[in-house]
């Protein structure tokens, strides 16, 4: 074999670090992750719309409590002036002793639509507690999820690296001039800058070689680089029938 027999580990362990980056690119785990996500976010959503139903009748049974003491106080007011002796007009006693009726009844009023939304909140509420346990549950099986995510990638990381320091050794033995051609090659034609030539087939495009290129290159120089014909993948020719491409 000559000496670009070489650039073929290159290939190998190129070819392997594309395997591992997209397995790492594509974990089923990263779908789990989304689709947890998903149901998370969903039920969060639903959470926070039974949360803004709630808000609104506490914001209305506020509103109505509020309203009630305001009517209270000025019924207390009236009280306090039919007995302290202030009011002696009969016909000014009956008019502060009708607008103290119609206070109460209104305090009563306010007071009774408050207790109806306060127990219209109340299956809300429960709505809205049962949710968050949901959003809470699935919190955690995301977490989970993503740490199980995390550790797939990691190792694949650990093996990435471990292929890249491989790679490295093995092109410092590739002449400088072949290894760029193999890189432009390789970054044309997605991944594939060498291969071998076995028999009279090109391992890069799975095609044979015509017989008139073959014989070429069994009388090319030792490590002379040439191309595939098909693929246009470039390759080393040697004097035996396997041959490193290029």
């Amino acid at each position: 074999m000559g000496s670009l027999d070489g650039l073929i580990d290159v290939q190998t362990l190129d070819t392997r670090a594309d395997q591992v980056r997209h397995r790492r690119d594509h974990l089923p785990q990263a779908e789990a992750v989304a689709e947890a996500r998903r149901d998370r976010d969903a039920a969060d959503a639903r959470a926070e719309t039974a949360r803004g139903r709630l808000r609104e009748l506490v914001k209305r049974e506020k509103a109505l409590e509020d309203e009630a003491a305001l009517v209270e106080d000025k019924a207390a007011e009236i009280d306090r002036k039919l007995y302290d002796g202030s009011v002696v007009a009969h016909k000014e006693l009956e008019a502060f002793q009708a607008d103290h009726r119609l206070l109460k009844a209104r305090q009563s009023e306010l007071e009774d639509e408050a207790i109806e939304i306060m127990e219209a909140a109340e299956p809300i509420q429960a709505e809205v507690d049962a949710l968050e346990s949901e959003v809470a549950g699935l919190d955690a099986r995301l977490d989970a999820l993503t740490a199980e995510m995390d550790a797939a990638r990691s190792e694949l990381d650990g093996e990435l690296a471990t292929l890249e320091r491989e790679r490295a050794v093995a092109a410092g033995a590739v002449p400088d001039d072949v290894l760029v051609a193999y890189e432009s090659t390789r970054s044309r034609l997605g991944g594939v800058g060498a291969a071998r030539l076995l028999g009279n087939r090109c391992e890069g495009c799975h095609l044979e070689i015509p017989s008139a290129e073959l014989e070429a290159l069994r009388h090319a120089p030792e490590d002379a680089l040439v191309l595939c014909p098909e693929c246009e993948i470039g390759r080393a020719s040697c004097r035996e029938r396997v041959c490193s491409v290029v």
